[in-house]
């Protein structure tokens, strides 16, 4: 019975219709455009790119792709100014040392007809597909997001590796993150592509609103979020019986460059809550996120995580190493 050709035939349709490649409504592109499809269970997505079409994605994410298709690696998302020698040599320094620097992306592009891709989210990770330009017709800034969490983008994105300051240092826990928004001259869609532990939860904030996330759970979030870590033995703000902090203009704020003493300060200060993050055990800190600013906020965490991200480099694994000691020890925390 199993050898019958009808057996033969169902096992050939079976396997064609499953294939993420295939499609009823198969998709005509045209030449720029681009389409971001996730599979089932948002474990991965097939990237579609129209004639001489380009997109980045992470190293090692890509399963299968048509041929026709070229991969250019360490290519920056965006126009780079020029620069010396010595700054470059700087630059390449800074990412390898704790991660900062210029972003260096693969840069898939087609060599003339339409093609498929196929990424895959990672082991035990889903995949969550923002678009930037409908968080800007939301009236959203840029988002910051942790850099391992980076699946692709289309090429109408730039992205941006930019230290972080106090606030972004509390659920980052790491020296810099990734700053992504939609190019000026953008004609479609910008498409941001990040990956996560389980699933994806995107929470979104009004003005004056604040949540409360897990340590660590925090993938990324709007430039408008303010955020500092507070022991879970106090109440939240919002259950004391106090004025309500008035409004500003967050984005305006930080888009003012401090001093030189400023920038000490602030260093300082994510350094000490770096430290915090690092030597707290589970449970016993928690981030608190607050929109201070007009506009809405957008905040995305995943349901699980996998250890402590420190970022990349050498201070990320000297963060790792020294977190990894603190919560094997029996040392106190006071």
């Amino acid at each position: 019975m199993y050898l019958s050709p009808t057996f033969f035939l169902d096992l050939g349709l079976r396997t064609i219709t499953r294939n993420p490649f295939f499609s009823r409504d198969r998709l005509t592109l045209a030449e720029g455009e681009s389409d971001f499809r996730l599979l089932e269970g948002q474990e991965g997505l097939v990237v579609t790119l129209g004639p001489n079409t380009a997109f980045f994605d992470r190293p090692n994410r890509s399963v299968c792709r048509w041929p026709g298709v070229k991969t250019i690696p360490r290519q920056s998302p965006h126009e780079m100014p020029p620069r010396s020698f010595f700054a470059n040599e700087g630059r390449a320094f800074l990412q390898i040392f704790c991660g900062g620097g210029d972003v260096r992306l693969n840069r898939v592009t087609t060599l003339g007809e339409q093609r498929q891709i196929l990424l895959s989210a990672g082991d035990g990770k889903v995949v969550e597909k923002i678009d930037l330009a409908e968080l800007a017709r939301e009236g959203a800034p840029a988002l910051k997001f942790l850099q391992p969490a980076y699946l692709c983008s289309s090429a109408e994105v730039a992205i941006r590796s930019v230290p972080c300051d106090a606030a972004t240092m509390s659920w980052a826990r790491a020296p810099y993150v990734y700053r992504t928004e939609e190019l000026e001259n953008a004609s479609g869609q910008a498409i941001l592509c990040l990956s996560g532990r389980t699933m994806v939860w995107c929470e979104r904030l009004e003005p004056g609103e604040s949540r409360d996330f897990a340590l660590g759970n925090v993938i990324a979030a709007t430039a408008n979020i303010d955020s500092k870590l507070r022991p879970t033995s106090q109440c939240h703000p919002d259950d004391e019986d106090t004025a309500p902090s008035q409004l500003g203009d967050a984005p305006a704020a930080a888009a003012a460059k401090p001093d030189l003493r400023g920038r000490l300060r602030e260093f300082v200060a994510a350094t000490r809550i770096l430290f915090e993050s690092v030597r707290a055990r589970e449970g016993v800190l928690v981030c608190e996120l607050t929109n201070r600013s007009r506009r809405p906020a957008y905040v995305y965490v995943q349901l699980n995580k996998d250890g402590l991200y420190g970022g990349s480099g050498f201070v990320g694994f000297m963060v790792k190493l020294v977190s990894a000691f603190f919560r094997l020890s029996h040392l106190p925390l006071r």
